[in-house]
């Protein structure tokens, strides 16, 4: 299974975080990269079975440069699987309920669960203790069937 990682990051977490994510994906035998959104040209790396996004809360919302890196994004097939992240200061995050209205547009199926980090402040670090519901997440994006 190959999944790429696309990422936002400012201040360094959801770097983190997606290179984490990658290295559980690659310990579970899949084919995994992350890619920064402002790095990546999507026509130079080719499709991938599984995606995922993962952006922070910026100002209760989605920061504007992820909104316009999925409206460019073209899915392999219809029915391509993704899932989501997101780190947050704030818990009243909006960032994935838009990413998942954008990428379900796209004819894409959407896992079950959204992963979510808190930070302990804008810039970070990430709070401690996260490692194990990514690990749960990192199992469900590799146990995804395309039905």
């Amino acid at each position: 299974m190959k999944v790429f990682i696309f990422y936002e990051s400012r201040f360094g977490n959801g770097k983190l975080l997606s290179e984490n994510l990658k290295k559980l994906l690659k310990d579970r035998g899949a084919e995994a990269e992350a890619f920064s959104i402002r790095e990546v040209n999507l026509k130079g790396i080719g499709p991938a079975d599984f995606y995922v996004f993962s952006a922070p809360m910026r100002m209760f919302m989605l920061p504007l440069a992820m909104r316009g890196f999925i409206g460019g994004f073209k899915p392999p097939k219809l029915g391509t699987g993704y899932a989501l992240m997101t780190t947050y200061l704030d818990p009243r995050v909006k960032a994935l309920s838009v990413m998942k209205q954008l990428l379900d547009r796209k004819g894409m199926v959407k896992t079950g669960t959204d992963f979510k980090v808190k930070v302990l402040n804008t810039e970070g670090p990430l709070e401690s203790g996260y490692e194990p519901g990514l690990e749960k997440f990192a199992d469900e994006i590799i146990s995804f069937k395309n039905l």
